[in-house]
């Protein structure tokens, strides 16, 4: 056996380590930033296939909400903006009117006139013949430059009872001097209204139209009537049984007086003696502001228009944002904010078209 050195062997020793059972606190590990908390930009939710997903939650973007509500509330301002000015705007001027006057001597017999110069920086705006003793009733037409007076009497007719509900009346008038200016029927019903419409034609073809309107589960509107010149009858069927005769009131008018610029001399002649003057009072205005008051109405017509538009709008674009704000991707915001203004327009919006009626008149 060889002396030589030879190594120790190792000795291996494994040291167990001892179990005491106390727990041990670990400290100095700082938590992993990767994992979302949930309580944060981020919702959790449950896939189909079981396991849970961190979405990141949508921001709420304040620039949209306010477009969402200042774009239909602009709409619902505005308006009240546009008929306060509008209102101001008022066209009707009551110091470039100027009333007078004519006290229209007798000439001859029951004829008046008096002559009578417009000024050419005026316009007639307006006339009246004022009651008289006799009880006449007159009315004046008029024009920039023309007026006609006319004298209205009432004529009584009965229509009499025919075949079924039929009525009928002779009736004529002086196609030459006299207008059919309205009629009454004397029928009491509810919910409906008779009334003359009358045409003067040409060739003895004026007629005249009784129409009759009804409002009851539904509003209509039919001729139960008519009357023309050539055959002098009153005819009148509505369906309803009315007695034995109808009473009905014809009102005829009868040109009595006229004036125009060109001729310059007011005629008056009723067949009525009125006493040594009639007197017959106008209204005039002045061109200028006439023009510019026109001017002005259009205007007001406009604003007031392009009102309505915004008024009757605001409602619709606000349905329009929050149905757009929570359909599209990233809109929330502007579906909240048109919602807002929605609700609001019972509010602002309904003073906003308060505004804009008053204005109107």
């Amino acid at each position: 056996m060889s002396d030589e050195y030879e190594p120790d062997t190792p000795i291996m020793s494994v040291e167990t380590p001892s179990l005491t059972g106390t727990p041990t606190m670990l400290t100095g590990s700082e938590a992993s930033a990767a994992a979302p908390d949930g309580t944060g930009n981020y919702d959790f939710i449950t896939g189909p296939d079981g396991q849970t997903y961190a979405v990141m939650k949508e921001p709420f973007v304040w620039k949209k909400f306010f477009i969402g509500l200042g774009i239909p509330l602009f709409l619902m301002i505005v308006p009240i903006i546009l008929a306060t000015i509008a209102d101001s705007m008022d066209p009707w001027n009551y110091d470039d009117y100027e009333s007078e006057e004519l006290y229209v001597p007798l000439v001859n017999d029951t004829a008046y006139a008096i002559a009578y110069t417009l000024d050419t920086q005026r316009e007639l705006e307006w006339c009246h013949v004022p009651p008289n003793p006799e009880y006449v009733n007159y009315y004046c037409d008029s024009g920039e430059n023309w007026m006609t007076m006319y004298a209205v009497t009432e004529r009584t007719v009965f229509l009499i009872s025919g075949n079924g509900t039929s009525y009928y009346a002779n009736f004529s008038i002086d196609t030459d001097h006299q207008e059919i200016d309205g009629c009454d029927i004397r029928v009491t019903e509810r919910d409906s209204w008779t009334y003359c419409e009358y045409h003067r034609g040409s060739d003895s073809s004026s007629h005249l139209h009784i129409i009759k309107e009804t409002w009851n589960d539904d509003y209509s509107s039919d001729e139960v009537g008519q009357w023309n010149e050539t055959s002098e009858m009153i005819e009148y069927d509505d369906g309803e049984d009315h007695g034995s005769q109808i009473e009905m009131s014809i009102y005829v008018r009868e040109e009595v007086g006229h004036w125009t610029e060109d001729e310059g001399v007011l005629h008056f002649d009723s067949g009525v003696d009125h006493g040594d003057t009639i007197r017959i009072e106008v209204e005039t205005r002045d061109i200028s502001s006439s023009e510019e008051a026109d001017s002005k109405q259009a205007t007001v017509e406009v604003l007031l228009g392009i009102s309505w538009i915004m008024c009757m709008g605001a409602p619709l674009i606000s349905i329009g944002m929050v149905i757009y704000g929570f359909a599209a991707s990233g809109g929330k915001a502007m579906g909240v904010g048109g919602a807002v203004a929605l609700a609001s327009f019972p509010i602002i919006g309904f003073f906003g078209c308060v505004a804009v009626l008053s204005a109107g008149y």
